[in-house]
């Protein structure tokens, strides 16, 4: 079984930009010396003579003091990267500390500046005191080369400014939400079209029982790998767990089927399915969705009572939905039953549908703005799915919203607003659908 850490294989693992830069300033260090070495030091062209303005205790100082600079940069550019990271955990939510993990720029920027203190600190160490005549050596062109890396590290300080300062604003936060959404409802649409794997609706009892062997949320599936290992062994395996659940050592990851397969495969299967510590939106539909709603949520709270920011929310997560409803969902191949090896229960569009109506509602009764982003979010749904059983569903969480909006007590002005808004809806959504 695959585990590894959260998030996106390599995105979210902050250490590895960083350590890519740290790797290239050794390898640019060495080489840049080693052309110092074999270049001429007697150079008297007018061209060529700022090369040489620096001597062995000019170069020194020059090095020191742009290394220790970067490396007190670097330091301060990951104090407030911290410091973004606990302001935003606390007032848009922990699950999106792995936003600020994951993007390129910060991890970039703090590469730069702590590759550029090593760079400086090979370059130093090669400098050699005019003590010792025949060992004297300065390397001015890696000396000259650190002048430059200077230079671009305070436009890189400067841009990475702007951008932890942009990162932070509420309209960032949701755009980022959402093309994590969007993303993993296209890869949601094609979920489960591998040869030979079809969805169901319910997890069979039938089969003998393989275990997950680890604690752990399930990240990814991977079906090819699934199905060609059931095809070889000629068994069927249905699997329990859906990307997203969590899973104890003990529990059920999959059924094996015919029995007396389950200790000989166990351990091919446990490797077909990727187990983390914690969520990933790469392909969990549900987490990337529950992101989104999150931030509603947390808007909505007593202590933060921004309803506009609920709303935007909300928007940003009719367009997924809205693909998710007007697509089709994951299913099978179109293969016989007897080419099936493969079983999974999918994410519903039912499970897509409901969460925003059912984990926003509680919290909006007392903004009427709100409800009717989720009126609209409704009648968009309704629009885009054109099948009566979810235009009933959206329907239904409506109505279920109007009624407890009207046993909250609000205002008869506020009701009728809501009524109102309900019933324009309705009619339009009606007319859209009809053609009309």
């Amino acid at each position: 079984m695959k585990i590894f850490g959260a998030g996106r294989d390599g995105a979210q693992r902050f250490w590895i930009v960083p350590a890519v830069c740290v790797a290239s300033a050794v390898v640019l260090a060495q080489g840049i010396v080693a052309v110092d070495r074999v270049f001429p030091d007697d150079l008297s062209s007018p061209w060529v003579d700022w090369v040489y303005a620096l001597g062995i205790d000019g170069s020194r100082s020059v090095l020191t003091s742009i290394g220790g600079s970067m490396l007190g940069v670097a330091a301060t550019a990951f104090s407030i990267t911290i410091a973004v990271i606990a302001t935003t955990s606390s007032t848009y939510g922990p699950r999106l500390v792995r936003n600020f993990m994951a993007d390129r720029a910060n991890q970039l920027v703090l590469g730069v500046l702590v590759s550029t203190f090593v760079y400086t600190l090979l370059v130093l160490r090669t400098i050699r005191s005019a003590e010792d005549p025949a060992n004297a050596f300065v390397p001015h062109l890696a000396v000259n080369f650190a002048l430059v890396l200077a230079v671009a590290d305070v436009a890189v300080v400067v841009y990475f400014i702007q951008h932890i300062a942009a990162s932070v604003q509420v309209d960032t936060l949701v755009r980022g939400a959402r093309r994590n959404f969007h993303s993993v409802i296209e890869r949601w649409h094609e979920h489960g079209t591998t040869p030979g794997a079809v969805p169901t609706t319910e997890p069979s009892t039938e089969g003998e029982a393989i275990t997950a062997g680890t604690a752990g949320y399930v990240t990814t599936v991977n079906f090819a790998r699934l199905s060609a290992l059931a095809e070889k062994h000629k068994v069927v395996v249905e699997l329990v767990l859906r990307v997203g659940d969590h899973t104890l050592p003990s529990e059920v990851l999959a059924r094996l089927r015919p029995v007396g397969r389950a200790r000989e495969l166990a351990e091919p299967v446990r490797e077909c399915v990727s187990i983390a510590g914690a969520r990933s939106t790469e392909h969990d539909v549900r987490f990337a969705e529950q992101q989104l709603v999150e931030m509603a949520v947390r808007a909505l709270s007593p202590g933060t009572n921004d309803p506009y920011t609920a709303i935007n929310a909300i928007e940003e997560v009719a367009g997924g939905i809205v693909t998710a409803a007007a697509g089709p969902g994951p299913g099978g191949n179109g293969a016989g039953e007897d080419a099936v090896r493969v079983y999974f229960r999918p994410v519903s569009l039912e499970e897509i549908v409901d969460m925003p109506f059912d984990q926003i509602r509680p919290h909006a009764l007392a903004q009427v703005s709100v409800l009717q982003a989720l009126v609209d979010l409704a009648a968009r749904i309704e629009v885009a799915s054109e099948q009566p059983a979810m235009s009933a569903r959206v329907r239904e969480h409506v109505r279920v919203l109007l009624e407890q909006f009207r046993d909250s007590g609000p205002h008869p002005r506020d009701l009728h607003r809501v009524e109102q808004h309900i019933a324009a809806r309705r009619t339009e959504a009606d007319r859209r659908v009809t053609g009309g």
